[in-house]
């Protein structure tokens, strides 16, 4: 190696190590931040009784939630998240970490054959097809 190729390299090497240090020394460590640990979390179809829990989180969202074949995420006594299997929506507590519930419920739903956002359009576009064409005739 060229003599100058070396100390042209060591140079760079000390000056990243400077400001490698410079770094450590101007930005604290921060904390990491500890994921949500549930003991437990039930997964469920929703209830007659689970609609109250789940109109109070859809007023948290502030958003709507149609009654019918739903999954919720239970933690406790506490219905944190609720995933409708008609057309995908998905309600969730907005002051609680509910991210992993929600890819539960999503992962749950896909298990039970439950729709996603596109998949409800389509049979109700074949059926809507066949009824115009049954009209024709």
């Amino acid at each position: 190696m060229n003599p100058l190729n070396a100390y042209l390299a060591q140079s760079v090497l000390e000056e990243r190590y400077a400001q490698a240090d410079y770094y450590r020394r101007t930005h604290p460590e921060r904390p990491a931040a500890a994921p949500p640990l549930y003991d437990s979390v039930t997964i469920r179809r929703v209830t007659p009784d689970d609609w109250q829990a789940v109109e109070r989180l859809s007023q948290l969202e502030g958003r709507r939630f149609d009654h019918g074949a739903a999954l919720l995420a239970e933690v406790g006594e506490r219905v944190l998240a609720v995933r409708s299997l008609d057309d995908g929506a998905t309600v969730a507590d907005p002051f609680s970490p509910t991210a992993e519930l929600v890819r539960l419920l999503e992962a749950r739903a896909r298990q039970l054959g439950g729709a996603t956002p596109g998949a409800v359009a389509r049979p109700l576009r074949r059926a809507a097809a066949r009824v115009s064409a049954l009209a024709r005739h």
